[in-house]
């Protein structure tokens, strides 16, 4: 081992103190902080928060298409429901029958098969209109005139803190290369893109020189001893994976190319619990009619390939799927959508009351709009709430989320 490697690896370190992430290999970084250290429990529940950055228009998802007041609004991007791609029924909520985008057929078919459910006119209590500014409120779980919560910075870190149970090294995933808002003041989370080449230096041949080299119990010694106790880890669990084609009918999209190394951790069964991903593209201020469907079909065959690719470990991961905001319900001169307020949540998997739909629908009248958006008659931190307490055992719900009382929506079992 070289002085340069030496201090390659510790300016990595050192450089990740301060972002909460060290890298070890291409596209794959671990955050380190204060953690406990605990044997992985196998065959945990996982919950994967699923971010549809970028503002999905709900309204061009699932529509109430026989509405006067929608085809008013969208006569040129609206969902039709006869002749050629007319936009299959989905379900009547509330004396509305609403339909799905044709594109979205596998989100149909986990609709019908109870497996899906949805959750309209949904959202953040916020009057921004900003990408950036709400993403970043979704990440902290707050309001807009509330202040960040002082236990941690994201609410899916207060949430694994309230539990106050030890965590193994790999609690909680984030793909890409950095962590998610949700999981800032945490640590101890892994990040990744690919899996392939996994530890490079920190593997094999070197990885004793290194920890030989780091013996101590400073941060930095820290950091770098697990650093190369989870390369090895997950390089051995790689290793197990008997080799053979891919499973799961992947295509070459974005969303797929976030699932697909998120469904091989899963099969490692090392005790991750939380895991966040990232489907970007939503912003169709003109021509929606083209892009929309093209990313709606992304979303329901990733989806479903996921849930392929999982195999038996599909019964134990539930996937909660928000954006920041919908569009607004008039499409403008570009046959697109601007900015709005109310949005569709989409959850699947395991312990889902699927194929129903949920929340208050407040119609698309003039004078049930908010400024001409669809109103948010459903916080969002009601669906994340429910999950949490159903499916993540969290009973400390109000550490969480401390505006918002819990008032569960039967979304979950």
């Amino acid at each position: 081992m070289t002085l340069s490697r030496r201090r390659f690896l510790a300016a990595s370190v050192a450089s990740g103190a301060a972002t909460g992430l060290v890298p070890l290999a291409p596209g794959l970084n671990v955050a380190f902080g204060a953690s406990n250290e605990a044997d992985i429990v196998s065959g945990n529940q996982v919950l994967i928060f699923l971010f549809l950055r970028f503002g999905m228009d709900g309204l061009s998802l699932i529509a109430p298409a026989e509405d006067g007041a929608y085809r008013d609004n969208r006569p040129t991007i609206g969902l039709t429901t006869s002749g050629p791609g007319a936009a299959p029924y989905l379900d009547t909520y509330q004396g509305v029958p609403f339909f799905i985008n044709p594109a979205a057929r596998q989100l149909k078919a986990m609709y019908d098969a109870k497996s899906l459910a949805v959750v309209h006119a949904a959202g953040v209590p916020t009057e921004l209109r900003s990408h950036f500014e709400v993403q970043a409120m979704v990440g902290q779980g707050i309001g807009l005139t509330e202040p960040t919560p002082s236990r941690g910075t994201g609410w899916l870190a207060r949430h694994l803190l309230a539990k106050k149970t030890a965590r193994s090294d790999f609690s909680a995933v984030s793909d890409g290369t950095g962590m998610t808002t949700s999981l800032e003041g945490l640590g101890g989370t892994l990040s990744f893109s690919n899996l392939a080449g996994l530890g490079g230096a920190l593997y094999g041949r070197f990885a004793d020189a290194i920890t030989a080299m780091h013996p101590g119990d400073s941060p930095l010694e820290l950091s770098v001893q697990k650093a190369v106790r989870v390369a090895a880890a997950v390089r051995a669990k790689a290793n197990a994976i008997p080799v053979g084609p891919p499973n799961g009918n992947y295509t070459y999209g974005g969303l797929s190319n976030v699932l697909r190394p998120l469904a091989q951790v899963i099969k490692m069964d090392v005790g991750v619990e939380l895991a966040t991903a990232d489907f970007l593209g939503w912003d169709h201020h003109e021509f929606l009619i083209n892009a929309f469907p093209q990313q709606a079909s992304e979303l329901g065959n990733a989806l479903f390939a996921f849930n392929d690719d999982l195999g038996a470990h599909a019964k134990r991961v539930t996937v909660v799927m928000m954006t920041e905001f919908g569009r607004r319900v008039r499409e403008n001169a570009n046959n697109g959508t601007d900015h709005g307020a109310g949005a569709v949540m989409l959850v699947q998997g395991a312990g889902v009351n699927g194929g129903k739909m949920y929340g208050d629908w407040p119609g698309l009248k003039d004078s049930q709009l908010d400024q001409g958006d669809l109103a948010v008659t459903t916080d969002y931190r009601r669906v994340l709430s429910e999950v949490l307490v159903k499916r993540q055992g969290q009973t400390a719900i109000d550490s969480v989320f401390p505006t918002v009382p819990y008032s569960p929506l039967g979304v979950f079992t």
